[in-house]
């Protein structure tokens, strides 16, 4: 197992990904929900990362790593309108990000989750040409306080409210905050037109808008006020001594996990002994920590993981991390009441979800889809 090797796998991921296919000029792409630029960001210099501050340990190592800049290129093409390889990677990252802290081996199961990400990834953006071609066609125009609205969002609930994280995300990328700007409207123009081929004239009744509510409530809460109770145990990439190398650190961390596993030892046991951070001599007990405080991979993998659960080894830049969780403080969803105009949305699009399916099955029909990676 090679640790440089793994911290350096998203970087390469996406590199491959841009050294394939033909070269463009303009990227333009899609990204999940929530951002915080303000109308005066919107400028074309790439975003760099503040280098000054220093890493904590439960950052994702790909945060501190930039690669080196390489000419992006097509990923597939719709009609002849291309998808960049920047555009699938920019979404990609934060999937491959917490993909990379839960399987440090890099083993079978880390590349084929890896690789999946990317496909649905690819077929997203096909439908969005799709879908944009449509709206073009009939001559939409995506005002520009609806696209920093949803850009407001992406910070929120991908990046846990953190902008720097965000932007560090984004320069990694290679993109612009202008071409990013163009991938928030390319998204809400598919939104537009998903809603429009939906069946919006029935209501839903009461029943199906209590079951919609009850099926996705979760969505709608705000993540940064979630908080968590755990145990951490910390192994340091580098011991105190030349022996200890990143690999003889990671199967230590992995030895003592599985020591716990399978109850030969008790957590408080093992931090007490092999724990370098502050919590160690309390037996890695950690004070109940806010969501918002940990870096968005490490909150993802703890927020799903179930009390009593082992989690670990997690890799990250500055070493190896196992935890386990004793319980967590979800913040409350909203009342219906205060988001029954999008739970009335939600339902009246699932009733014409399958309608929708067969028109865009006829989209693509009609369409010259090729995809080159």
């Amino acid at each position: 197992m090679n640790i440089r090797t793994h911290i350096q796998t998203l970087l390469i991921c996406t590199m491959t990904l841009a050294a394939q296919g033909q070269s463009v000029v303009d990227p333009g792409a899609t990204l999940p929900r929530s951002v915080q630029l303000r109308g005066g960001e919107s400028g074309g210099g790439t975003v760099r990362p503040d280098e000054s501050r220093r890493v904590s340990p439960d950052e994702a190592p790909v945060s501190r790593l930039r690669p080196q800049r390489i000419v992006n290129r097509i990923a597939a093409t719709v009609n002849g309108r291309p998808i960049t390889a920047n555009e699938v990677s920019v979404r990609l990252m934060p999937i491959g990000a917490q993909l990379a802290a839960q399987y440090p081996k890099q083993g079978p199961e880390f590349y084929k989750q890896l690789a999946l990400a990317k496909k649905n990834i690819i077929e997203d953006l096909v439908e969005r040409e799709l879908l944009r071609n449509e709206f073009e066609g009939m001559g939409g125009v995506i005002r520009d306080s609806l696209i920093d609205q949803e850009i407001n969002r992406t910070i929120l609930t991908t990046f846990n409210g953190d902008r720097d994280a965000f932007l560090k995300n984004l320069s990694m990328s290679g993109m612009t905050i202008r071409s990013f700007r163009e991938m928030t409207k390319n998204q809400l123009q598919v939104q537009i037109m998903r809603a429009s081929k939906y069946d919006q004239e029935i209501p839903p009744t009461p029943e199906e808008l209590r079951k919609e509510y009850e099926a996705t409530k979760e969505q709608y809460r705000d993540l940064t006020k979630d908080k968590v109770k755990f145990k951490k145990i910390f192994i340091p990439m580098l011991g105190n001594d030349s022996t200890s190398t990143p690999e003889v650190q990671f199967n230590l961390a992995d030895l003592i996990a599985n020591e716990i596993r399978a109850k030969k030892a008790t957590f408080p046991e093992m931090a007490t002994r092999y724990s370098k951070d502050m919590y160690a001599e309390k037996g890695g007990d950690w004070p109940i920590t806010e969501r918002s405080t940990l870096s968005p991979e490490f909150a993802a993998i703890i927020f799903g993981a179930q009390p009593g659960e082992i989690i670990g080894p997690l890799v990250d830049a500055t070493g190896f991390t196992i935890v386990m969780v004793e319980k967590k403080e979800l913040a409350p969803p909203p009342p219906l009441s205060a988001i029954k105009e999008q739970i009335d949305m939600m339902a009246r699009n699932k009733r014409s979800n399958e309608r929708y399916k067969k028109w865009v099955d006829r989209l693509r029909k009609k369409a010259i889809v090729k995809v080159y990676i």
